[in-house]
């Protein structure tokens, strides 16, 4: 037995139910403490899942952009993969751009092969540089002149001085392979554009983004943007162009080369148009776009060409113009394999000089 005290009354308990009772608050401390145990092994446990999945990758390659963390951004972003797609897509998207498919052409196909290794090799150690705020001025390792112009002449279709992010999320998560969707926002063009990451899982477990999976698509609808708002902002200029010079008629002609060098066939292209100054001030120089159209209107072909002389208010002259077609490029031998007598000819001038000093010339693309 045992005395217990409670205010001025004394009890007496068996020893059984003193035990009962430290029985069963031992027990209340070692629940207490499995609980606790299992939290935090459940904590632990859903821990080191997270960071194995596709979302824990991306908000990591998130914050080391911020932080300027290039070693912790290469661990989540596999950057030599991205740019060695990059290559591809970006003259993919030029040659869709211009109108012509470098791919088709075996010549220019081996020279990429060539550079390709040396470019890609360029564009991923100024990428490295760039995420880790190296200053322009830092000190480089000399660039062969080729490959460096070859990454810069790519490098100018993303604008990335004018892109932040809007957005990142997953968007997909199945087995091995996910994909994200990265928001960007171009500042200068006041529109959004999305780029769909692909993401898999390296040997480490790590999540990796791998290659921008639409950057082909996202270039040509950049580009389609600019050319959108600098023909907005060009609208009046280009009317006044199109009032200063008037083409009253056109003509197309097609003349193939008879000395036949190997595969190589070539042609020449003629483009004679009337062009009428309809301003009261001479026209002492000008450039303009030769177009051949098909029957919907559809552009086949396009060149660059120049006139200086004297073009008198209210007088006609003929412009005509010649271009050599060579089979080995592949636009040319579309071109030469068409009936030219079925296609139209349409000239825009894009610069014309007055005998007065004034100069009527539309802005260039959105750089």
């Amino acid at each position: 037995m045992i005395t217990i005290y409670a205010g001025k009354e004394f009890f007496r308990l068996p020893f059984n139910i003193i035990r009962k009772v430290n029985i069963m608050q031992s027990k209340k401390k070692w629940f207490v403490v499995f609980i606790l145990l299992a939290a935090l092994a459940g904590a632990a446990f859903y821990f080191l899942y997270f960071i194995r999945t596709p979302a824990y990758a991306l908000n990591e390659a998130r914050v080391a952009l911020q932080q300027h963390d290039s070693a912790k951004f290469s661990r989540y972003v596999d950057v030599p993969s991205v740019m060695d797609n990059a290559f591809e897509d970006i003259i993919k998207a030029e040659s869709k751009i211009n109108n012509d498919n470098v791919f088709s052409n075996p010549f220019a196909l081996g020279i990429l092969h060539m550079l390709k290794p040396s470019v890609v090799d360029l564009m991923t150690q100024e990428a490295l540089d760039k995420i880790a705020a190296k200053p322009d001025n830092a000190p480089k390792q000399p660039a062969d002149p080729v490959p460096d112009a070859m990454k810069r002449n790519l490098e100018r279709h993303i604008p990335i001085k004018n892109l932040t992010v809007k957005d990142l999320k997953l968007s997909k998560h199945e087995g091995e392979t996910a994909k994200a969707t990265l928001v960007l926002r171009d500042n200068e063009l006041d529109k959004d554009f999305i780029a769909e990451l692909l993401m898999l899982q390296n040997d480490k477990g790590d999540w990796q983004i791998k290659k921008v999976s639409n950057l082909a698509d996202f270039i040509v609808q950049l580009d389609a943007a600019k050319r959108a708002k600098q023909a907005l902002l060009n609208k009046p200029v280009m009317e006044r162009l199109n009032k200063a010079l008037q083409a009253t008629s056109e003509r197309l002609t097609l003349n193939k080369d008879s000395n036949k060098a190997g595969s190589e066939e070539k042609a020449t292209l003629t483009a004679t148009i009337m062009a009428k100054n309809m301003s009261s001030v001479a026209i002492n120089r000008m450039y303009y776009d030769v177009t051949v159209l098909n029957d919907k209107g559809e552009q086949l072909y396009s060149y660059p060409e120049h006139y200086q002389g004297s073009i008198a208010p209210g007088q006609a002259v003929e412009l005509t113009t010649s271009k050599t077609l060579n089979s080995m490029l592949p636009d040319d031998k579309k071109l030469m394999n068409l009936d030219i007598t079925k296609e139209t000819v349409k000239i825009q001038v894009t610069y014309i000089a007055f005998d007065n000093g004034e100069v009527i010339s539309p802005k260039g693309l959105i750089e």
